[in-house]
């Protein structure tokens, strides 16, 4: 029982340094990222929205919710606490997932709207182990620090991808998602939320986005794909097949941010879609 011990805290060490390497070669690939005017992120609710990003070379760094699963009650309740309880170790726990285990937050896990059910069972550390791998938890230290760094003094685009079931509440997804954007758009901040998710259409029909800008800096996009994200076939589930959609999305963003408030009406809906098979 006691070799036991010793070989699990070898291989967590090994883990660790493992990923230290691994955490200094995005620091210096994103080096220049942390200088741009605008910052760009993903909010959650999954890995999704992180990988969106780095494909398309908008990522700017790492954030809390960019590699674990999540909501915006959560994500809020974080932020009012500025993060302090969720590293505490009392607070964490390994929880089965398949053949694995996961690490989720027992004091991070209450929300009143309705998102896919695998993201409302506490904030989950899909692909770190702060409890068990050091440099995992000196990763998630270093992105509180930095998410509370910039909070009212950078301007960010979040990505938020919404995974919507039959219980979605978009109402109360959108006054969360503007509560965030308060506590952002401070001292002249002009920070905005990309709020994407699906809406699945026939395969003879072709794929686009509605795109409906809302107050605050809200925008909210409709994506009209033929598949769900999800699935065995892994450019299903990155939604690898919809990155026209995407670079569609993030220029339409582009365009927005320099012409808001002649181009686009508040809260209007805006179909981009050119009836183009993609």
């Amino acid at each position: 029982m006691k070799g036991e011990a010793i070989k699990q805290r070898v291989r967590d060490n090994l883990k660790s340094l493992k990923r230290t390497m691994r955490n200094l070669h995005k620091k210096w690939k994103y080096r220049n990222n942390f200088t741009s005017q605008v910052l760009w992120v993903s909010l959650g609710e999954n890995c999704l929205p992180d990988d969106i990003l780095r494909r398309h070379n908008r990522k700017s760094f790492s954030s809390v919710f960019s590699s674990g699963r999540s909501n915006i009650e959560y994500i809020l309740q974080m932020e009012k606490d500025d993060y302090r309880h969720l590293l505490e170790k009392e607070h964490l726990q390994h929880f089965p997932d398949g053949e694995h285990a996961v690490v989720r937050s027992t004091f991070y896990e209450k929300c009143v709207g309705h998102y896919s059910e695998r993201h409302m069972l506490g904030f989950e550390f899909t692909h770190h182990d702060p409890l068990r791998i050091k440099e995992d938890s000196r990763a998630f230290q270093r992105r509180i620090s930095r998410q509370l760094q910039y909070r009212g003094k950078k301007d960010f685009v979040f990505l938020y991808h919404h995974r919507i079931t039959e219980h979605s509440d978009l109402s109360l997804l959108r006054e969360h998602l503007n509560e965030f954007l308060s506590l952002y758009n401070t001292q002249g901040c002009d920070c905005k939320i990309v709020l994407f998710y699906q809406h699945i259409i026939a395969a003879n029909s072709a794929k686009r986005i509605d795109f409906t800008p809302h107050e605050n800096g809200l925008l909210e996009f409709v994506c009209h794909t033929h598949e769900i994200w999800g699935g065995d076939d892994l450019d299903t589930f990155w939604a690898k097949k919809d990155d026209a959609l995407f670079a569609e999305m993030f220029e339409t963003v582009d365009k927005y941010t320099l012409s808001k408030r002649h181009t686009f009406p508040e809260s209007a809906l805006v179909s981009t879609g050119s009836g183009v098979p993609l």
